[in-house]
């Protein structure tokens, strides 16, 4: 059913003999359409329209001013939208207007101008077209955004925080180590000729190791994994510089591989009691030269050590070993399921190879 001013034929809102036919295709529209004179006052509004306006009678708002529906802060958007309507010109925005029962809405409006046979404007037609759910969703979706920037804002300070707090630890750690290093070497030198001067010495040195193991592991305390390769080369490389052996290194391994720190942290203290007991046991009074190779082969990584020195001894075997350092080899080797193979090396001295399954690094 047509809604109209019951004292102006509806038909003469339209000119031309097809007037009819295209009132019926607005009144037929699922959007609120609007006929508006030049001065923005309504004269004609679709059923379909009314419904979504919940406006009951098009007669309680017939001849007013359109921008009087509206939110009185649509007001200038809407006169500017008319005035270019005015001139032959289309404008189409998005807006929120609650109907008139006060249910909140949102609208794409499209405002036209209507031009008679002669080519003038007569008429405004503003189109309204209901997008309440495509808004609220979209409003959903902006706030979820800004609801996971600021959990990501908050977690970047929490690691900022933590990476400081891991700073501060690790610097407290070195001058631990620093502190027991430096009472260990002070109380073998007290019982020097003495065997607790030679334990106390050998303490000391343990825990040298173990400081330059920390020390590598921690250059980039800001990451959550480890590169193996980059980790291994250059605590290789430390620790021979210290105990003052020459070193060659073939490194095979991939850039790419990383691990997490806790395994480095094994792998890495296994490679420094191997260099220790190389470095104990070769040279024969000279300097010792170490050789180090790195490979991986699927996921476990191979590493060899070989030295110069005199070699093993006879009927040699690990596991019966009462040395400290073999029995940290074994224990952490096992642990990775891996094993620890020895033999001889090219020259002569001792070749020790261990073969280890490494962990995938965590998860960012």
């Amino acid at each position: 059913m047509l809604s109209q001013d019951p004292n102006l034929p509806v038909l003469d809102l339209l000119d031309g003999a097809e007037a009819g036919f295209a009132l019926s295709i607005l009144d037929a529209s699922p959007d609120c359409i609007k006929l508006l004179d030049l001065e923005g006052r309504l004269r004609f509004m679709n059923g379909n329209g009314l419904c979504a306006m919940e406006i009951d009678d098009f007669r309680v708002v017939d001849r007013q001013a359109w921008p009087s529906l509206w939110p009185s802060e649509a007001n200038e958007r809407l006169d500017a939208a008319m005035a270019a309507a005015r001139r032959g010109e289309v404008t189409r925005f998005e807006a929120f207007c609650p109907t008139a029962k006060g249910t909140p809405r949102w609208w794409h409006v499209t405002v036209s101008p209507v031009r008679a046979g002669t080519g003038e404007v007569h008429r405004i037609l503003a189109s309204s077209r209901d997008i309440t759910e495509t808004v609220e969703a979209r409003q959903r979706l902006e706030d979820q955004a800004e609801r996971l920037a600021s959990e990501v804002a908050q977690k970047d300070d929490a690691i900022a925080r933590q990476a400081v707090l891991m700073g501060e630890i690790d610097h407290r750690v070195k001058n631990s180590f620093a502190a027991v290093i430096a009472l260990l070497r002070m109380q073998a030198r007290v019982h020097a000729g003495q065997a607790a001067g030679g334990l106390l010495g050998d303490a000391a040195s343990r825990i040298s190791t173990l400081a330059r193991v920390h020390e590598q592991l921690h250059l980039d305390p800001g990451r959550r994994d480890v590169s193996l390769s980059d980790y291994l080369t250059l605590l290789a490389t430390d620790l021979t510089q210290a105990l003052d052996a020459r070193l060659s290194i073939g490194d095979a391994l991939p850039s790419e591989v990383r691990i997490p720190p806790s395994q480095a942290a094994a792998i890495g203290q296994v490679l420094a009691e191997l260099i220790g007991n190389a470095v104990k046991h070769a040279g024969g009074g000279g300097q010792p030269q170490l050789a180090l190779s790195l490979s991986q082969r699927g996921d476990r990584l191979v590493m060899t050590l070989t030295d110069d020195g005199p070699g093993l001894p006879d009927g040699f075997d690990p596991q019966a070993r009462s040395g400290l350092g073999m029995q940290i080899c074994l224990i952490y080797a096992q642990q990775m399921d891996g094993h620890l193979h020895h033999g001889a090396s090219e020259t002569g001295g001792a070749a020790f190879t261990v073969e280890m399954r490494l962990d995938p690094p965590a998860a960012s």
